[in-house]
C-alpha cells in the first residue's frame, strides 16, 4: 500500500476524487493545495490529488501557480468529477435562522443565486475546502451553515436542508494526479506546459500559437498568469492534445523551447474520460509524415561531402 495526498480534511470532493484514482492507496489529508504539492515534492507521499479547474469558476489559480513556480512535479492523470452541493447545519439550527454560510469560494460562487433567493442576509465566508466548512460549522455554537457534498454532511453529523442547490447543471471540477514520473502515452493524451515569453512585444502570443497551428495540434486550453517577477509580465499555460512522445508534440515543444525564454513541462498524461481504441492507435497524432520528413532530412545530411 502506498500513500496518496489530497486536499482535506476528510469529506472534500478531493477525497472523492482521490478514492476514485487511488485504489488501495492510503489517503492522507492536507490542509491546502500547496501543502499537498509540497508533500509530494518532498517525498512524504509519492502522489497527490488537487483540483485544477471548475466549469463555472475556471482555473484553480493556487494550483497553477504552485505547479509553475513552487514545485517540480508532473501531472500523471486527470479526473473530471461532477459536483453536487447540499446546504447543512447542526441538527438544532433551522435554515431561516442561519447568519453565516461557510464553504470553499468556488462552492459559494456556484450557489450564489440559491443563497440570494433563500437566505439573502447570511454572510458568506470562504474556507480552504468544503469539508473544512463542515468541520467548523459542526463545532460552532452560532447559527451557521455549510455548503458541502453529502459525504461531508454525513461525516460531520450535519442535517441537510436542501440538495442540488447549485445555480447550474453540469458543474464539474477537474482534478489532477501529480507525481515525479513522466507517464507513458496511452493513445489519448494531453500535454501541459508553461511558456515564458522572451520579450513583451506585439505578436508574442501569436508566435506561440502558430507553433502548434503549423503542426495541426489542437489546443484545449490557453491561459495567462502573472510571472510574479515584474508588473505586466505574464506566462502562458497551454494544454495541447497529444503526448510528448508523439512526433508532432515533441517537434512543437522543441520550437517553443528554442523561441521562448523558458518552457516548463507540467506533464503528458491520459485525458479524462478517454477510451483507448482496440487497435491501440494514437488518436491524437498521425506521426508518419513527420517521421518521413525527418528521415528525408537525415538522408540529405548523410550525402554531404566530407573533406
Amino acid at each position: 500500500m502506498t500513500a496518496l495526498a489530497y486536499l482535506g480534511p476528510p469529506g472534500t470532493f478531493a477525497e472523492t476524487a482521490a478514492r476514485l484514482v487511488g485504489g488501495d492507496d492510503e489517503l492522507v489529508a492536507y490542509s491546502d493545495v500547496p501543502d499537498v504539492l509540497r508533500a509530494v515534492s518532498e517525498g512524504d507521499t509519492p502522489r497527490g490529488v488537487v483540483p485544477i479547474e471548475n466549469t463555472l469558476e475556471g482555473s484553480v489559480t493556487v494550483t497553477l501557480d504552485a505547479l509553475a513556480f513552487d514545485v517540480d512535479l508532473l501531472i500523471q492523470a486527470e479526473l473530471e468529477l461532477p459536483v453536487h452541493f447540499v446546504i447543512a447545519t447542526r441538527p438544532d439550527i433551522a435554515l431561516p435562522d442561519v447568519k453565516v454560510v461557510r464553504s470553499h469560494e468556488i462552492a459559494l460562487a456556484s450557489c450564489r443565486r440559491w443563497l440570494s433567493r433563500t437566505i439573502p442576509a447570511a454572510e458568506r465566508v470562504a474556507m480552504t475546502s468544503t469539508a473544512k466548512a463542515a468541520e467548523v460549522v459542526a463545532d460552532s455554537s452560532e447559527p451557521e451553515a455549510a455548503i458541502v457534498n453529502p459525504l461531508a454532511a454525513e461525516r460531520y453529523g450535519l442535517t441537510v436542508h436542501a440538495k442540488g442547490i447549485g445555480d447550474h447543471d453540469g458543474n464539474v471540477t477537474r482534478f489532477v494526479v501529480v507525481g515525479h514520473e513522466l507517464v507513458a502515452p496511452t493513445g489519448w493524451d494531453k500535454t501541459s506546459i508553461v511558456a515564458f515569453i522572451a520579450e513583451n512585444r506585439p505578436g508574442s502570443l501569436l508566435r506561440l500559437l502558430e507553433i502548434f497551428a503549423e503542426r495541426e495540434l489542437n489546443l484545449t486550453k490557453i491561459e495567462s498568469r502573472p510571472t510574479k517577477k515584474e508588473l505586466g509580465e505574464y506566462c502562458f499555460f497551454v494544454d495541447v492534445e497529444g503526448h510528448v512522445a508523439d512526433e508532432r508534440v515533441g517537434d512543437a515543444l522543441t520550437a517553443v523551447k528554442r523561441t521562448h525564454r523558458d518552457v516548463k513541462l507540467l506533464g503528458s498524461y491520459r485525458r479524462s474520460g478517454a477510451r483507448r481504441t482496440d487497435e491501440g492507435v494514437r488518436i491524437a497524432s498521425d506521426d508518419a509524415g513527420y517521421r518521413d520528413a525527418a528521415t528525408w532530412v537525415a538522408d540529405l545530411r548523410a550525402r554531404i561531402a566530407r573533406s
